[in-house]
């Protein structure tokens, strides 16, 4: 059924990015939400484009958007549902960054088994089956990805706009690493791209900042743990997250600093 997805929604992602782009390209108004992170019609538009076409895809399963959660309050959780961030990165889009990307999940019983992730500057999309595969699309072409086996100086990305002392502190801690600022959840997408190999995490993120594109990781054969280190799992009250480790080499966990010290 999974597969049946990844066809359906490769012209949605699609059609939300270039809406995405048309309005940055004509000037993005902003306004404040309750939550201080900035809201834009990019946001809204693209959530209401592919809320409509989930419903004709899968019209049994709950769908979570983040401007309808802002707009109508969050549903109660579902064994099922969709989790959609259409424009995750507001900022970088409203400062003239390409840190952004547009975000569909899908998870199942707590866990994420099918995200999408697409950077609408670039036209690049991420898309992971977990236990299937994940494939970077550019174009026309399709490629299989997979996590990379970790590095002497491994690559350590960080949030660009939300970076702490405790991320810093963290890094610190691993030898030789290299330390890429990137934003949204296109840092994921590195990870399962082979191009970055750790992703620490101690602010504030919700859910919807992350399903997509932690399928995506998981299915390219990367990892993702909470502050317990026990499989980082959805469902949880208010859809918010709390600290998260993800990386790429499974058999690198042992090597990586726990990120409760």
């Amino acid at each position: 059924m999974t597969r049946s997805f990844l066809d359906a929604l490769l012209p949605v992602i699609r059609d939300a990015a270039t809406l995405i782009e048309q309005i940055r390209e004509t000037g993005a108004a902003s306004r404040t939400k309750a939550d201080r992170s900035p809201v834009t019609e990019a946001d809204e538009r693209a959530e209401a484009l592919i809320v409509a076409a989930l419903q004709r895809i899968d019209p049994e399963t709950q769908i979570v958007g983040e401007e309808a959660c802002e707009a109508d309050g969050k549903p109660a959780i579902a064994d099922r549902f969709w989790l959609i961030d259409p424009l995750d990165g507001t900022k970088s889009f409203l400062d003239g960054g390409a840190d952004y990307s547009v975000n569909i999940g899908l998870i199942d019983n707590g866990a994420p088994v099918f995200g999408m992730v697409m950077a609408p500057r670039t036209g690049t999309i991420w898309a992971g089956i977990v236990g299937d595969g994940a494939w970077r699309f550019d174009g026309d072409a399709k490629t299989a990805i997979r996590c990379r086996a970790l590095p002497a100086r491994p690559v350590v990305v960080t949030s660009r706009s939300h970076n702490d002392d405790r991320t810093m502190a963290y890094v610190a801690r691993i030898p030789g690493a290299d330390v890429k600022p990137s934003g949204s959840s296109l840092k994921f997408c590195m990870i399962a791209d082979g191009e970055a190999d750790v992703y620490p995490r101690f602010g504030p993120t919700s859910e919807w900042d992350t399903a997509a594109a932690h399928a995506v990781l998981l299915a390219a054969g990367g990892a993702m743990v909470d502050a317990a280190g026990s499989p980082f799992r959805y469902g949880k009250a208010d859809y918010l997250n709390g600290p998260f480790l993800a990386w790429g080499d499974p058999a690198a966990y042992a090597a990586l600093p726990s990120i409760t010290e």
